[in-house]
């Protein structure tokens, strides 16, 4: 014998639409939990930047110099009899190769700073490397084979922009004319005190 309760029925086909409503939103719920586990596409989880070849690199910083030799060239021409012509130039990774070769001169820079020197122009370098370490700095550029007029480096507790501005304003203060101010970042840059800039590649990891 069969015995029926009140409500019975009711109950069942709630209890259908309970489990119609789960097999519905399961899905759903699964994709949220994976899109909020995706990388998010503004680049946060992007890929660490990877310098490029030696190779590239070089040519690159012959890209980035083209026109400077014709330049100067005729900067030279035109200067004035009181015109103590001078290039600014940032040491590491600009002069010399310190991701790549660990210390060597660059090639195109060396022989950017041989006409230079056979112009007449004089090589002030400007750097963010620590003022104590001045000695150090100049037997390396000399002996990876750079003339040195001057070489002006960061004070302790000075901001990069900052000390490079300073060493600037003293050569300028010196007496040279900067005709040219070479570098390969940003804070190279900043300020005033020159005529033209070149700036060579950083990509984001050498320095």
């Amino acid at each position: 014998m069969s015995v029926s309760c009140p409500g019975y029925g009711d109950a069942m086909r709630l209890l259908g639409l309970l489990l119609a409503l789960v097999v519905a939103i399961g899905p759903a719920s699964v994709a949220v939990e994976a899109s909020a586990s995706a990388p998010a596409p503004d680049g946060h989880h992007a890929a660490k930047r990877a310098a490029p070849t030696r190779a590239q690199w070089l040519a690159d910083v012959k890209a980035a110099m083209q026109g400077a030799r014709p330049y100067v060239r005729q900067r030279v021409a035109t200067k004035t009899p009181e015109e103590k012509l001078a290039v600014n130039l940032d040491i590491d990774n600009t002069v010399i190769a310190t991701y790549y070769d660990g210390g060597g001169a660059i090639p195109k820079m060396l022989k950017f700073a041989r006409l230079l020197d056979k112009l007449g122009v004089a090589l002030v370098f400007n750097s963010g490397r620590l003022a104590n370490q001045q000695l150090r700095t100049v037997t390396q550029l000399t002996r990876a084979g750079f003339p040195v007029a001057r070489v002006c480096l960061r004070n302790k507790g000075e901001t990069l922009p900052v000390g490079k501005q300073r060493c600037r304003d003293g050569f300028v203060d010196d007496g040279y004319t900067l005709i040219a101010n070479v570098g390969n970042n940003d804070t190279d840059f900043l300020g005033d005190g020159y005529e033209r800039a070149y700036r060579l590649p950083n990509y984001g990891v050498l320095g």
